[in-house]
């Protein structure tokens, strides 16, 4: 069912996808989606949740590694754009997914705890930096990760409603460059 479910989100969208069209896709009884996940909704989320864990999970696993902090956060920014190119063509459906969020409990819970497990790797790594005199003092680590959050997003959009415009590659690296201007302790301003 959630294959089925995957399927038909990516060939029809979020909206126009039924619970008939999945149990079709699946070749399963319209009442097995009842059976096994409550609803629709619960079906969907689950579905998304399961893509978007896999789709995080090298870049969970990079951000968690050893070594420099910086090092491995440029490396994430880096494993997220390769990811992000190679399900470029699902990106439109994870978009969908945000803007359905707020509608539907599971799928934001599910979402917010994964943007919550990315948002706060950076965070103890930026407090460590912090501590170790290499990183400004005018960072505040968890608002900085939330921005590097949304600013991905942001990417994701970008190249998604504008395919012609700067490749996701080419705006990374900029991005990378004002995290490593933030690692040199200036000022103290904000």
């Amino acid at each position: 069912m959630l294959s089925a479910t995957r399927t038909c989100l990516a060939t029809k969208g979020f909206a126009a996808t039924t619970s008939r069209d999945i149990a079709t896709e699946a070749g399963a009884n319209l009442a097995a989606i009842t059976y096994h996940f409550g609803s629709k909704d619960r079906l969907v989320a689950e579905a998304l949740l399961e893509t978007l864990r896999a789709w995080l999970q090298p870049t969970l696993d990079v951000l968690r590694g050893d070594g420099d902090p910086t090092a491995r956060t440029l490396s994430g920014i880096q494993t997220l754009t390769a990811t992000f190119e190679a399900h470029r063509h699902e990106a439109s459906t994870y978009l969908q997914a945000m803007v359905e969020a707020p509608r539907m409990q599971p799928l934001q819970d599910g979402i917010v705890a994964l943007w919550t497990e990315l948002r706060l790797l950076p965070v103890d790594q930026m407090r460590v930096m912090q501590e170790d005199g290499e990183l400004a003092a005018w960072v505040d680590p968890e608002a900085m990760s939330s921005v590097l959050l949304a600013v991905a997003n942001g990417l994701v959009l970008q190249v998604t409603v504008d395919p012609d415009g700067p490749a996701l590659s080419t705006m990374a690296g900029p991005f990378g460059a004002l995290l490593l201007a933030a690692r040199r302790p200036a000022t103290d301003a904000p």
